[in-house]
């Protein structure tokens, strides 16, 4: 991918992964990644459905963007209530499910 679109916009993580998700090694990956990298890539995917910049998520949670840039990148733990916080304040529910694992 070339990381750029017109305009000068970098690709989106949603146009990066839909490239990605082609190669089967990538998805093994990306499946088998740690909670913390999907939970991080889910927080990505719905604040830029929702067209905000990690500014303005960080303006409605209270906190810095240096700080929802870590959460984005799986760097920083968060608390259930913090991911509540950031469902509301990206206009969401949370919901948290035990499954059975894959494969199972």
């Amino acid at each position: 991918m070339t990381g750029k679109k017109a305009g000068g916009r970098g690709t989106t993580l949603k146009q990066y992964l839909r490239g990605e998700m082609k190669d089967p090694e990538f998805r093994r990956f990306y499946e088998g990644a740690d909670i913390e990298l999907r939970v991080a890539l889910e927080i990505t995917r719905a604040r830029e459905a929702r067209k905000m910049s990690q500014r303005e998520l960080a303006d409605a949670l209270k906190t810095k963007q240096q700080t929802v840039s870590r959460i984005e990148r799986g760097a920083q733990n968060v608390t259930i209530e913090t991911l509540d916080k950031i469902a509301r304040a990206l206009g969401r529910g949370l919901q948290v499910r035990f499954v059975p694992p894959t494969g199972a």
